[in-house]
């Protein structure tokens, strides 16, 4: 008997329909999946690339050749707002916030992507301190050598404020003179040392005869360092006349070598000059007669003052200091290594007076940024 098949028409055609489908969403979803990874590679590798631009840019305020010095003096506040270019496309936007007189905030943005594409931003953010070097004044004058004072000179270690500074309230009194051995001192016309003035009048300190008073500033800092870091060197036997704040296009002309600040606050055409505290370099001797100016002086020899010249902050001579006629006037505080054990001399109109404002501003106006100890650093967002 022949058996007999029964059309089914069209079952192929669903088959093959069904396998069509199948394949179509195994591809479709294969897409997807390879759509996505590669969104989702090429957004971590433009948020690393935007995380770079930002440490960048947190890294370049940070150098010498960026950070502004005349920032450790200004206001409390928003200081500045730099752009930076990695050079990969990005670009990184820095905003410095001045807290204290010692403490920063950086924020810094970096962005990568075109303005109508995939783009991607990160932010990060760190707390700077300053790294002020710690000068030890022991008193308005201090001296390892004998001293000679007498006419019309003055040695007040009673603290000042500096006018047209916006100084903080006064601090406790110094010594008018630190020396290790009072009876190295020899006066003429100041009967009763009544040319010395401070808390107590004269101190006999054994700190006045160490190397590390006066060659030594505070961690991985030294004589050398700071006279390393000069913004202003002069040769040995160098003659300064007349010093005084000058402009060039509206502002301090630093290249000057005769402009050491502008420390009166008098004329506000100079007023960038300010906030401008060199560290002053002299290999050698140096004679400075008249003007002013303010910063930190380094003595490689002798230093002689006349002609009313006025200083504020701290100096630091390696010989003797020599005052005679209408003398030097030095409102911060000077030290005399006496390396050859010279005599100092501050005769005539000589003034030394201890003012912490001004040591305090001088040495802030020359700090490096470091970032601070422990976690600096942050993601923000």
């Amino acid at each position: 008997m022949r058996r007999r098949f029964r059309s089914r028409p069209g079952f192929a055609l669903a088959v093959a329909l069904a396998a069509i489908v199948i394949i179509g969403a195994i591809i479709t979803g294969m897409f997807f999946s390879t759509t996505q990874e590669y969104r989702i590679s090429r957004n971590s590798a433009m948020q690393a690339r935007a995380l770079t631009a930002a440490e960048y840019g947190m890294n370049s305020v940070m150098t010498a050749g960026q950070w502004v010095s005349t920032w450790n003096t200004a206001a409390n506040g928003l200081l500045a707002t730099k752009a930076y270019t990695p050079g990969d496309g990005g670009i990184d936007t820095v905003r410095v916030t001045k807290l204290n007189d010692s403490q920063f905030l950086i924020t810094s943005t970096g962005r990568v992507g075109a303005t109508t594409g995939a783009q991607a931003r990160h932010r990060v953010g760190a707390l700077v301190t300053l790294q002020i070097p710690q000068i030890n004044m022991l008193g308005a004058l201090t001296t390892r050598g004998s001293a000679k004072v007498g006419g019309s000179s003055f040695l007040n270690g009673n603290d000042s404020a500096i006018a047209n500074w916006n100084c903080p309230p006064t601090g406790a009194a110094m010594p008018g003179l630190a020396i290790p051995d009072t009876s190295k001192i020899t006066h003429a016309g100041c009967g009763g040392l009544s040319c010395i003035e401070g808390t107590p009048q004269v101190i006999n300190s054994p700190a006045a005869s160490k190397d590390s008073t006066y060659f030594n500033y505070g961690p991985g800092l030294d004589w050398t360092a700071l006279t390393g870091a000069a913004t202003k060197t002069y040769s040995s036997g160098s003659t300064l006349n007349g010093l005084g704040p000058t402009a060039i296009a509206g502002s301090c002309n630093t290249a000057d070598g005769n402009n050491w600040g502008d420390p009166l606050h008098t004329n506000p055409a100079l007023a960038s000059c300010q906030t401008y505290f060199p560290i002053i370099y002299s290999q050698g001797d140096l004679h400075i007669s008249g003007g002013t100016g303010q910063g930190i002086l380094l003595v490689e020899g002798d230093l002689t003052v006349t002609g009313g010249m006025s200083f504020y902050g701290p100096v630091i001579v390696k010989g003797s200091l020599s005052s005679a006629g209408t003398g030097g006037h030095f409102y911060g505080g000077v030290m005399a290594a006496n390396v050859d054990l010279e005599q100092n001399s501050l005769l005539g109109n000589g003034v030394v007076q201890y003012s912490g404002c001004a040591i305090t501003r001088a040495l802030a106006g020359v700090a490096t940024p470091i970032f601070a100890v422990g976690r600096s650093w942050a993601e923000l967002y």
